[in-house]
């Protein structure tokens, strides 16, 4: 099944607390705010500011926030920071990676589902994630947080 790594996911996670956020986090703030192991926590951040996504600022009112708006951060974008190139199938980006891919019966079927994938994960933007109703995250206290779909 198709499934976002857990880094990606966390990832995803940290970056809608941070488009909420009026000030800086600290990795121990979010990790203890989600549940979220800190190590995992700090790499990950250090990740995102290292492809220049967040920014990080050291000292009593620093933390990490957004270096780009919402709006121009796809989910496309984080998953290739987080897990390099989505692929589906193994056909998806190189022909040459499957035995069977010139006379496979779902070749075509699977890269077509994977090109529509691609193209939502493009369009879908943080901003849609953490605003839009139907991807709301919503705080339901301090120490849970409900996904609606």
């Amino acid at each position: 099944m198709l499934r976002l790594s857990k880094k990606t996911d966390y990832a995803i996670i940290l970056l809608s607390y941070l488009a909420t956020s009026e000030s800086p986090a600290s990795a121990q703030e979010m990790a203890c705010r989600y549940h979220l192991p800190q190590p995992m926590v700090a790499n990950i951040l250090k990740q995102l500011a290292s492809a220049g996504i967040i920014e990080s600022k050291r000292g009593q009112q620093g933390g990490y926030r957004l270096a780009k708006v919402p709006s121009e951060l796809t989910l496309a974008s984080i998953v290739r920071i987080t897990d390099s190139q989505f692929s589906l199938v193994e056909c998806a980006h190189d022909d040459d990676g499957c035995k069977i891919s010139s006379w496979c019966p779902t070749r075509n079927p699977l890269q077509a589902l994977h090109s529509r994938i691609e193209e939502f994960m493009e369009s879908l933007t943080l901003d849609q994630i953490t605003t839009h109703p139907q991807f709301n995250c919503s705080r339901r206290n301090d120490d849970e947080v409900a996904y609606l779909s």
